[in-house]
Order: C-alpha cells, then sequence, then structure tokens
C-alpha cells in the first residue's frame, strides 16, 4: 500500500494552466454597483471559488463573497482549480487538451490523476532546462475475454494513472497533459506528493460501496420509486508491516486524520485489481495490531471522497 499525502497547489505552484480563470462560462464579481440576482454566479479569482448569490443585493458597499456568507454562498472551486481540489469530488473540464505545469518548490516522488476522461496522458519533469522524467500512456483500452468482445465490444478508457517513479528533485518541474481526439477532457484530481510505503495488502481485500440511491414504495409495497443517486466507492484491507515502520506509520496516520490522500494497495496499473484498490479519499478505520513480535497487522478501511 503506497500512500500519497496530497501537497497544496496553491498559486506559487500552479506556475501554467491552458485553462483561464475566468473559464468560459465563468463570471468574475464585480464591486461596482452591479444588481445580484437570487442564483448567480460569481468567482473569485482571489480565492479560486465559485460563489452563489442566495440574497438579492447590489455590490456597493457590500463585502466580497467570501467575506459575504448572507448573501454569498460558497458552492466549490473555478474550472481551472478544480483539479487540484482534493476536498470536493470536482473536475476540471476543456475541450481536447488540458496542460497543467507545476512548480513543487520541494521534492515530490509520486503523482496521480484520478477521475480522468482523456485518450492520452503525458507526464514529463525538467530540472533547469534538462528533461529528467518522460512517461506517456494510452488511456484507452477494450476488455476482451472471447472473439464476440474482440469485434464488438466498445473502447474505454481508463479513469486513473498513478506513478510512484519520479525523481525527487528539488528544483523539479512537473508538466501534465491530457488530452481526447474528440470532446472534453475531464480531470478529477492531480495529486503530487512524496509517497508512503505502509506495507503489503494482504488476500482477502474488499472493494465496496455506499449507496445513497433511495427506494419508496406505496402504502401496499406494489409501486416502487427508485431516485438514482452516486455510489462512493470504499475499501477494507489488511495490511502487514514491518515492526521498524510502526511508529512512522502511526504518525502518518496522525498527519492524515480527515484529510484526503491517494491511497494505492498495487503498484502496478496492469493488474485486474489496480482500479478496485485505488482511492483518493480518507480513512474510517485506521488500527495497528501489535499482536506479532516482528510484525504489525493494519485494518485500514477508506473511503471516496
Amino acid at each position: 500500500m503506497n500512500v500519497i499525502p496530497p501537497l497544496e497547489i496553491t498559486d506559487g505552484r500552479l506556475t501554467s494552466s491552458t485553462i483561464a480563470e475566468p473559464d468560459a462560462g465563468e463570471t468574475e464579481w464585480s464591486g461596482a454597483t452591479v444588481a445580484y440576482a437570487l442564483g448567480d454566479l460569481r468567482i473569485r479569482k482571489t480565492t479560486h471559488r465559485v460563489y452563489e448569490c442566495v440574497a438579492a443585493h447590489t455590490s456597493a458597499a457590500s463585502p466580497v463573497p467570501e467575506n459575504n456568507p448572507t448573501q454569498w454562498l460558497e458552492i466549490g472551486p473555478t474550472n481551472r482549480w478544480a483539479m487540484f481540489d482534493t476536498l470536493r469530488n470536482t473536475a476540471t473540464v476543456k475541450a481536447n487538451t488540458i496542460t497543467a505545469v507545476l512548480t513543487p518548490g520541494q521534492r515530490v516522488d509520486a503523482l496521480a490523476l484520478l477521475g480522468v476522461v482523456a485518450d492520452t496522458v503525458t507526464v514529463s519533469m525538467t530540472s533547469g532546462a534538462t528533461l529528467v522524467y518522460s512517461h506517456t500512456e494510452s488511456l484507452i483500452y477494450r476488455e476482451v475475454f472471447d472473439w464476440y468482445d474482440y469485434f464488438f465490444n466498445p473502447f474505454l478508457t481508463k479513469p486513473s494513472v498513478a506513478l510512484f517513479d519520479l525523481p525527487p528533485y528539488t528544483g523539479g518541474v512537473i508538466t501534465v497533459t491530457l488530452t481526447v481526439a474528440t470532446g472534453n477532457v475531464e480531470c478529477g484530481a492531480c495529486v503530487i506528493g512524496s509517497a508512503e510505503y505502509i506495507g503489503q495488502v494482504q488476500a482477502e481485500a474488499e472493494s465496496d460501496v455506499l449507496n445513497f440511491s433511495t427506494v419508496t414504495r406505496d402504502f401496499a409495497g406494489g409501486i416502487a420509486t427508485i431516485v438514482q443517486r452516486r455510489n462512493v466507492p470504499k475499501t477494507i484491507q489488511s495490511i502487514f508491516i514491518d515492526k521498524v515502520r510502526v511508529n512512522r506509520v502511526r504518525k502518518l496516520r496522525d498527519d492524515l486524520a480527515a484529510t484526503p490522500a491517494v491511497w494505492a494497495g498495487l503498484s502496478n496499473s496492469s493488474d485486474g485489481y489496480f482500479e478496485a484498490m485505488l482511492i483518493l479519499g480518507f480513512y474510517k478505520r485506521f488500527s495497528i495490531s501489535l499482536r506479532h513480535p516482528q510484525h504489525a497487522v493494519i485494518s485500514l478501511e477508506l473511503e471516496e471522497i
């Protein structure tokens, strides 16, 4: 199990992006005497957030939206910043290509992209003028189990990429490019950081979901009304860890309390269980059993954001 505690992407770390702010369909809040109606949406470039007007007013003499909760409700990040917001399951969307250049300002060795809709991903790192890392991967695949699948099964795209081999250069600059031949590219999360290995996931791990759909029936039980809502993935696994790593893992557990991170139960993306064991989320249970003299056993339950 590798864990990537997310490095916060700030203005200084997002060197450039092909997505403007405000992007198409976004309007910046104005401090001039402008009338705002109920339901109007405005963005603030200083906070990179979108706000909804919840009380009709003019902006004259009114505080900025982030300081005016009685008239504005913060509803999420702008399109440019949605892919870097690990506290919400929002996505950055753009036609054909998304390119973002990140300057972490410190050593990082791992990167994960989740909630991706794209044909191809390229991740590169430069140090000064030198290219020190490059990875290009086609996300197009097809599940073929027989001849019928070979001829008729549709092509799909992989929704996730996890890389754990970035060279840890202090001054590294990372460029992420996602492309699609036609339509929109989407990226739900782009996470960089220094990965922590916490142990070997054991057999009998579980992939489960929290089903938020509802079913109501009439008084006789004959007519059912179904409201479809999102399934939230979760995993349950046991992990063997060497005794010498226990204190380091305990510190990681404290650091990640109520903090989303990328949890990768497998490092081989070609493994059939890879996607099922990859979660951007938080732990609901993280107990460490010390019953063995040389190895501890972690009971870990994860829930996606």
